[in-house]
C-alpha cells in the first residue's frame, strides 16, 4: 500500500492557488492512503482541510497544537469525532488493520515538560491561542502542570492502544510531538534545552520503549513532526522514529512538503 506522509503543513498559510498546487503535488504521489501527523490548519479550518485531503485519498491523522488555535482542546476534538469515514482521526479509534501485516494507531501527543530546561523563557503562541492555556499565559508553573497532565493523558491513551495491537507483525504509530529528545530536530540539529520541554512528549516515549522491549518481534515505525526539522532516531532495533520537517535554511510556514511516500 502506498502511503504518503505529511506533517506540519499549516495549510491556513496558503492562498487558494498555492493550496491547489499542493493538493496536485500530493496527488502526483498516487497515494492509496494519506498519513498526516498534525498541524494541518487552525481550529476554524482544520475540518475543511481534512475533508479536502480526504478527496485525494483516505486519510489517517492526528492533530497538532496549531490545530487547536483560537479554540479549546475539547471543542476541536469533538469536531474530529464527528468526521465521516473517509477521514480517520486516530485518537478516536482503536488500532486499525490497514494491510494483512500492519496495524495503524495514533495519539496527538503533547510537549509534557519532562525534559530540557524547565526555566525556559521560550514563549509559544499556544499560551495565548489555545483556551486551555490562557489562564497560564504568565504562570510558568501552571503551564508545566497543564503540559504534564496533557502529556500523561496522551501516554495512557497510547499504552491502551498498543496493548490492543501486540499481535501485529508491523505497527505504524502516528503522533505529532516527538516522543524522544533525540527525535526533536530543527535546522538539521538537535533541539536545544529551552525548546525541549514543549517539543518532546517523554511519556509517549516511555510507553513506546516499554512496548518495543516487551515485543521484540514486532517492528514499530513512529511518524511525528512538530519541531519542523527532519530526522530519524532508532532507540531499539525494532523501534524507529521519523520526524518530518524541512532541511536547514528552507522556508517552512507557507511551504508545505510531502515528507515521504512509503510502502506499508
Amino acid at each position: 500500500m502506498r502511503a504518503t506522509w505529511l506533517t506540519d503543513i499549516h495549510l491556513n498559510f496558503l492562498r487558494p492557488l498555492a493550496l491547489q498546487a499542493f493538493y496536485e503535488r500530493i496527488a502526483s504521489e498516487q497515494p492509496q492512503v494519506l498519513l498526516v501527523t498534525g498541524d494541518i490548519g487552525e481550529a476554524d479550518s482544520v475540518v475543511r482541510y481534512v475533508t479536502e485531503l480526504a478527496r485525494l485519498a483516505p486519510i489517517y491523522f492526528v492533530l497538532g497544537n496549531h490545530d487547536y488555535y483560537r479554540s479549546s482542546i475539547a471543542a476541536v476534538r469533538g469536531a474530529m469525532e464527528r468526521l465521516d469515514e473517509s477521514a480517520t482521526w486516530l485518537p478516536a479509534h482503536e488500532p486499525m488493520r490497514i494491510t494483512p501485516k500492519t496495524m495503524i494507531l495514533g495519539v496527538d501527543g503533547w510537549g509534557d515538560a519532562r525534559c530540557g530546561d524547565l526555566e525556559s523563557t521560550v514563549q509559544l503562541s499556544d499560551w495565548k491561542l489555545i483556551d486551555d492555556f490562557k489562564k497560564a499565559q504568565h504562570d510558568r508553573d501552571l503551564r508545566i502542570e497543564i503540559c504534564r497532565r496533557l502529556g500523561g493523558n496522551e501516554a495512557r491513551a497510547l499504552r491502551d492502544k498498543l496493548e490492543l495491537s501486540a499481535a501485529a507483525p508491523q505497527l505504524l504509530v502516528l503522533t505529532h510531538v516527538p516522543p524522544f529528545p533525540e527525535a526533536c530536530v530543527y535546522a538539521g540539529e538537535p533541539s536545544t534545552p529551552p525548546w525541549l520541554p514543549w517539543f518532546t512528549c517523554i511519556g509517549t516515549g516511555e510507553i513506546l520503549r516499554a512496548h518495543a522491549e516487551a515485543h521484540p518481534e514486532q517492528q514499530i515505525l513512529v511518524l511525528c513532526g512538530h519541531s519542523h526539522g527532519a530526522g530519524s532516531f532508532k532507540p531499539l532495533p525494532n523501534l524507529e522514529v521519523r520526524t518530518g520537517g524541512w532541511p536547514a535554511g528552507v522556508q517552512d510556514y507557507g511551504n508545505p512538503l510531502v515528507q515521504q511516500t512509503i510502502e506499508v
